[in-house]
This record gives structure tokens, C-alpha cells and sequence, in this order.
């Protein structure tokens, strides 16, 4: 059954995986916001999280230009890992009929696994 609340990993979490803590956003401070800095190159990941609302944005940039957004509703849970020098964001959605779980490496490169994007062949 999905949670009526997110859940989301603490503070020291978020430092630990991506270097600092979500801080709330200036246009709606019921969002928060954290960045990381993708491996050694010039990108930018960052997520953007309504606990309440259980919406989840992430976006990529590079060089001042967004390459990826991406936004999730009736999110049940963030978290965040660090293993085998990789780290990265889960995003996990389980509603009755659908379960998804779209995963951001963001060390050491960028790269993105969700199986409701699809890039043809």
C-alpha cells in the first residue's frame, strides 16, 4: 500500500551521498532543493522534493543549459546510495497497477536508468 507521507533519507544522508542538505526552495519553501556536482565534470544534478505533495523533480545541467528534467508524483520514498565509487538518487513509485524506479548516478558520470523513459533504436 503507498504511503500518504514520502519518505526521505535524513540531512546527514544527503551530505554524506551528495554533499549538502536540501534547503527550502525561495519560490515555495514547502520544496526543498539539494545539487551535487556530477563526477569530476562541469554538470549539475539537482533534485527537488514536496514531501507533503510526494512530488519529486530532477534535472541535469550542463554549461548553463538543462539536458534533463524529469518529474514524478506519488513518490513513496527518496534515497540515496554510495557503493563501489558510485553514488546516486532512487526515486520510487509504487501505486496499485504501477511500480517504477528511476535511478540517478551522479558519480562518477552522469547516467540515468527509468523505465518510463524511452529512447528508440
Amino acid at each position: 500500500m503507498a504511503n500518504s507521507i514520502m519518505e526521505v533519507p535524513e540531512d546527514l544522508d544527503f551530505i554524506e551521498v551528495l554533499g549538502s542538505a536540501p534547503e527550502p526552495t525561495e519560490y515555495d519553501r514547502d520544496v526543498l532543493r539539494v545539487e551535487t556536482p556530477v563526477g569530476d565534470s562541469e554538470g549539475l544534478v539537482a533534485l527537488s522534493f514536496d514531501i507533503g505533495a510526494r512530488s519529486v523533480r530532477l534535472t541535469k545541467e550542463s554549461m548553463g543549459e538543462c539536458e534533463v528534467d524529469i518529474y514524478r508524483e506519488q513518490v513513496d520514498r527518496i534515497l540515496l546510495y554510495s557503493r563501489d565509487d558510485e553514488r546516486g538518487i532512487i526515486v520510487q513509485v509504487d501505486v496499485p497497477g504501477f511500480t517504477c524506479e528511476l535511478r540517478a548516478v551522479v558519480s562518477p558520470r552522469f547516467r540515468l536508468v527509468d523505465p518510463m523513459l524511452f529512447s528508440g533504436r
